[in-house]
């Protein structure tokens, strides 16, 4: 299991109308091009994050696969 690095900002895994479309669904605004930008680099870093500490997880069990049970738990452990 490898880890996960999007450290190539050019590199973004959301689109900029689905990280506008989530910030209207949360209230009827207006949303900024950088702020569609600035959310999905930071949705990205934490999904980074969160995804690395899982494969640390699935590996001390033994696992080659990532579970949803290793995303919980990694979920609560950088969240504190």
């Amino acid at each position: 299991i490898k880890s996960v690095d999007y450290s190539d900002e050019n590199m973004s895994e959301f689109s900029v109308s689905t990280m506008d479309r989530i910030i209207r669904k949360a209230a009827k605004v207006r949303v900024s091009r950088d702020a569609a930008l600035e959310l999905s680099a930071i949705i990205e870093e934490y999904a980074t994050e969160l995804s690395n500490e899982a494969i640390k997880l699935a590996k001390h069990r033994g696992a080659k696969t990532v579970n949803e049970s290793d995303i919980r738990a990694a979920a609560l452990r950088i969240r504190t």
